[in-house]
């Protein structure tokens, strides 16, 4: 499906912002699910968005990528991560550790010596590929996490599939809902749904996909047994990791009440 920057604003009304600069314009911002959503628009320039990751989804165990952790990364930047680009950059431990504190979306992490999360994770794309590797592998096999795979169908009766998308579409009022996209077989992929619109036959879905860049789009319709991904995968999207938003939001409102800035709502 095509579209351009100004169908994108005129259907959701949001204009692509770069991230936040400070951490003060971060904790007034972030809590505002408007802010995140604006992180992921397209940008008006044109080419790859500065505030999603600079690579895609690879590597992981036997070669089968990280895209469940690639999507909670990701989500946690736009959630937690301010840019400081007139400090010194990290040294490469460093950097590690800030990918790190972003997966375990505890606290916020202001970035030095970078202006947004594309050249940051270019830059130090070997030490975040490592981290998200080492969760696959702790959650894989310490935590059963594979397990997580091999449940729910990749198509299901209308009805059902209706009542997962409304879930779904009043979620993401609240903000970026992740969702294990399950697919034919024993795997399973990510999805980040940035938002959703109410069509008469059903909603226009806005999601990233940690096999492509940038925002991408497809739309369901009332009657389907299941979602079509750009690129042709097939599957049933699966909401999950609730809690940790709304960790993320616990951690700006309390950090923002700490510094004595006004939290974003």
């Amino acid at each position: 499906m095509e579209r351009t920057d100004s169908s994108v604003e005129a259907s959701t009304g949001l204009r692509w912002r770069p991230a936040a600069h400070s951490l003060e314009e971060l904790l007034k911002e972030a809590g505002n699910t408007g802010y995140v959503r604006s992180l992921v628009v397209d940008p008006p320039m044109g080419g790859p968005n500065p505030n999603l990751p600079g690579f895609l989804n690879s590597g992981g165990l036997l070669g089968k990528g990280v895209c469940w952790w690639y999507s909670r990364f990701t989500r946690n930047a736009l959630y937690l991560a301010c840019f400081l680009p007139d400090e010194e950059p990290p040294v490469r431990s460093s950097a590690r550790k800030m990918a790190v504190k972003l997966m375990k979306a505890r606290e916020v992490v202001a970035v030095p010596g970078y202006g947004n999360l594309r050249d940051f994770s270019l830059d130090y794309e070997k030490e975040i590929r490592r981290v998200l590797e080492n969760h696959q592998l702790a959650d894989g096999v310490f935590r059963f996490a594979w397990i997580n795979g091999l449940s729910g169908s990749s198509m299901m009766a209308p009805g059902k599939l209706e009542a997962i998308m409304d879930d779904i579409h009043e979620m993401s009022s609240r903000g970026m809902v992740y969702a294990k996209f399950q697919t034919p077989g024993l795997d399973a992929h990510s999805i980040l749904v940035t938002g959703m619109e109410t069509l008469p036959h059903g909603y226009r879905v806005r999601y990233l996909d940690s096999n492509h860049y940038g925002e991408r789009i497809l739309e369901y319709g009332r009657g389907d047994r299941f979602l079509v991904l750009e690129g042709g995968m097939t599957g049933i999207p699966y909401p999950q990791r609730g809690r940790e938003l709304e960790r993320m939001k616990k951690v700006l409102r309390s950090t923002a009440i700490r510094l004595g800035t006004e939290p974003g709502q």
